[in-house]
């Protein structure tokens, strides 16, 4: 995909935060967006900004039975963007486990159903783009970050699965891994988190980056090569620096 003119974009998970702001940076480079999310309300309104020009589609991303319906009223898809996210922040023993569950199952589980819709949909029309949302704090298992960092580091695996998996096909996979944005799901932070940007910048960081050649598409440039560090670093190493996170 060279342009987003005339694509069709389906961003799941579109009603705030990175994919609200995504959604309107395609829609200013002509795209043709599918919008969905839980939210209608909060989708009609974003669709009535835009000019009313998308396809709202809203449903849970927990039901199968939904899913098969939203593919039921799809058509052609140049490029599915799954960035819907649970997210509540807390070490592991205070975790309730419908809080887990809730995480794992938007997070991880939803992605799951998505593939099993889309790739059979992108293998009857002879091509597609994907894009997983992973998070940089899938790199490395760090204190506090549970059950995100552990749906974020299945997602970042998944992804580098889907793409060998489909490397004979007309079909492109990408892996997203911001660092810290702020959103809604950032504000429930109670400590420092460095190079923040906003969701505007992560928008056009994914926007360009998904007519690039490349797979990961990691943001902010500077934190991402750090946390790459980290994610390399020797165990010994790496749990003396994990160690100080957690004082």
């Amino acid at each position: 995909m060279k342009s987003y003119r005339d694509k069709t974009v389906w961003i799941i998970g579109a009603s705030s935060g990175i994919g609200h702001a995504l959604a309107r940076e395609l829609h200013s480079r002509g795209a043709l967006l599918v919008l969905s999310a839980r939210n209608e309300d909060a989708l009609q309104v974003l669709n009535s900004d835009l000019g009313r020009q998308h396809k709202v589609l809203a449903f849970d991303v927990g039901d199968d039975a939904a899913w098969t319906q939203a593919f039921l009223q799809l058509k052609k898809i140049d490029s599915t963007i799954y960035l819907a996210a649970a997210y509540k922040p807390g070490k592991i023993a205070q975790i309730a486990p419908e809080d887990a569950a809730n995480t794992i199952s938007i997070n991880l589980e939803g992605a799951f159903r998505l593939l099993r819709n889309l790739l059979p949909h992108y293998r009857a029309q002879g091509y597609g783009q994907i894009a997983l949302c992973g998070s940089v704090a899938g790199y490395k298992g760090l204190p506090g970050g549970q059950p995100y960092s552990a749906t974020k580091a299945a997602i970042i695996n998944l992804a580098e699965s889907l793409r060998a998996e489909t490397a004979h096909e007309n079909i492109d996979v990408k892996l997203i891994c911001p660092g810290f944005v702020k959103t809604k799901l950032t504000d429930k932070n109670d400590f420092s988190m460095p190079m923040m940007i906003s969701a505007e910048e992560a928008s056009r960081a994914i926007a360009d980056g998904l007519l690039t050649e490349k797979f990961e598409i990691r943001f902010p440039a500077l934190f991402a090569a750090l946390m790459k560090i980290v994610q390399v670093l020797p165990y010994k190493l790496y749990f003396a620096f994990a160690r100080k996170l957690n004082r």
